[in-house]
């Protein structure tokens, strides 16, 4: 074989090489571009069931919050406050006072979806992992609240069940008669019971929520704005 056909076979190869590695570029890049195109439609779809579950939740916190404006005047009743009579809670006051946890159900929705999403490089994912980290900062601090309500609301009950002859039959019973009922209006360490639970319902577990809403449809709106 003479230098002539080498040089011709090297050049030949040498193209088909180039050739190769033109198509192999080219399909890695479509691959990488249909890769993008369809993580960036996800994310839109994500960010659509984000702003989608917000609105629930927003929702479920103004519900909840006419649960607690309720509580509030049944606080204020027992406490002998002023307190706007329509709201109280009828027929059940004993037991919202002194047996119920009356918190919100919280929801992990939209932490489940961000957490379990893979996320492109937009404003949109900054926006939602910023969303998802608040989040769970708030629902940290909703459940610290919760258990030190449902411990107030317990060492309550044993108190009451150290030092009250009637607790025996009310506990049987769940009726309150006339030595409960005076109990609970003038007991004067009973009612600063209750102001310390009126305290941790409206002050500080309502104070969480009022910022959890606020923040919720902020971040709803920021989403709702953003154009990718």
């Amino acid at each position: 074989m003479g230098k002539t056909t080498i040089k011709k076979y090297l050049k030949y190869a040498f193209g088909e090489i180039i050739l190769v590695v033109i198509g192999i570029l080219i399909a890695v890049g479509i691959n990488n571009w249909n890769q993008r195109t369809q993580l960036n439609s996800s994310n839109v779809e994500l960010r659509k069931n984000v702003i989608n579950q917000l609105e629930k939740d927003i929702l479920h916190i103004e519900t909840y919050e006419k649960e607690l404006d309720t509580l509030q005047n049944n606080y204020l009743n027992i406490l002998d406050k002023a307190h706007d009579k329509s709201m109280l809670k009828r027929g059940s006051v004993v037991g919202t006072l002194l047996f119920s946890l009356n918190t919100m159900d919280t929801d992990t929705h939209v932490i489940n979806m961000i957490d379990n999403a893979k996320l492109n490089e937009s404003k949109a994912s900054e926006k939602l992992l910023n969303l998802n980290a608040a989040y769970k900062i708030y629902l940290e601090e909703i459940k610290d609240v919760e258990d030190l309500i449902f411990e107030t609301i317990t060492d309550n009950l044993k108190e009451i069940e150290r030092t009250q002859d009637w607790y025996t039959d009310f506990i049987t019973d769940f009726v309150c008669k006339n030595e409960c009922i005076s109990y609970l209006k003038n007991d004067k360490r009973h009612k600063a019971r209750m102001a310390s639970l009126r305290f941790l319902y409206v002050n500080s577990y309502g104070n969480i929520i009022r910022a959890l809403k606020k923040d919720l449809i902020s971040y709803k709106n920021d989403l709702e704005l953003i154009v990718e």
